[in-house]
């Protein structure tokens, strides 16, 4: 007998619609439906120009991803979510392949675009490691408050993320031909890659930011599972690692940083601003990520 079989595909049905707001409410876990893109939006998307796929894992739909083209130069994709309970499958990843495959066959599109939590360890690690997506751009409470439980008392700080669709770095990214974080972290500090944030304590607090004259590669580090401490310590904590990494990033990226990479080590996430041209950056991946 064979495992799981999943299936993902466009959604066309009024049923399949509505099951769509349930898989939201899943994903993020909300509270009530207020969060939830409504069934009759995702329907005149869909029929309307706009792109949305269902995830079915043996029949029951659990991922829903969708977006709309924007003025015939990119992709907006606005969002990818797995149902809680199967999170951590490779479904989300599953989702945003076949969106991948989609924009290039049916908009002739090169570049997808969505917001994410730079925060947040595992949207970082899934945008940046998994899928090769980088941001350029750093936007202060860009939803104003959000009540789900995985964004609710953490503010709604997000970067754009660029998906540049047929470049060498997502292709090589998607693939998995790149060195493991232990490798990369060495390379980095090999490199002279910095923290730009002091950091103590049991759950870690920011101290401080040491910006200076920066590096050409800057790392900014934050507890692994900031939701986790919110959880833990209140809302504090969390508040003091938004502001302190609001300060880096719209600094950094303001001065022409790309945000390119995520790694872990200990309990923490360290993202990777790197001081280098779009061009370079897209074709292929990182000199510490490279293979070997």
């Amino acid at each position: 007998m064979g495992g799981p079989r999943l299936r993902i595909r466009p959604l066309g049905e009024p049923w399949e619609f509505q099951e769509a707001v349930e898989v939201q409410r899943r994903a993020w876990e909300m509270a009530d439906y207020r969060e939830a893109a409504p069934a009759h939006l995702l329907r005149a998307l869909a029929d309307n120009g706009g792109l949305v796929l269902g995830a079915f894992l043996d029949g029951r739909m659990v991922g829903v991803s969708y977006g709309w083209p924007v003025r015939s130069e990119y992709f907006y994709s606005h969002a990818t979510g797995v149902d809680s309970s199967v999170k951590y499958r490779g479904i989300g990843r599953a989702l945003k392949l076949e969106q991948r495959r989609l924009v290039i066959e049916l908009y002739g599109l090169g570049l997808a675009k969505w917001t994410f939590d730079p925060l947040q360890g595992l949207n970082s690690r899934f945008n940046l490691l998994k899928l090769g997506a980088i941001s350029r751009e750093y936007y202060v409470d860009y939803y104003g408050e959000i009540r789900d439980s995985i964004n609710a008392g953490l503010g709604s700080d997000r970067v754009k993320a660029e998906w540049h669709l047929l470049s060498a770095r997502v292709e090589e990214r998607v693939r998995g031909r790149v060195a493991p974080d232990s490798v990369a972290w060495e390379r980095l500090r090999g490199m002279g890659a910095e923290p730009a944030i002091e950091f103590a304590g049991d759950p870690p607090r920011p101290l401080g930011a040491r910006l200076g004259s920066p590096p050409d590669i800057v790392l900014v580090p934050f507890p692994q599972s900031i939701s986790s401490v919110r959880d833990r310590s209140g809302p504090g904590v969390a508040a003091e690692w938004r502001r302190a990494t609001r300060e880096v990033y719209s600094r950094l990226i303001r001065e022409g940083y790309i945000l390119v990479d995520s790694l872990r080590r200990g309990d923490m996430s360290y993202n990777v601003l790197w001081r280098e041209s779009l061009e370079t950056v897209l074709s292929g991946v990182e000199p510490w990520r490279r293979p070997g």
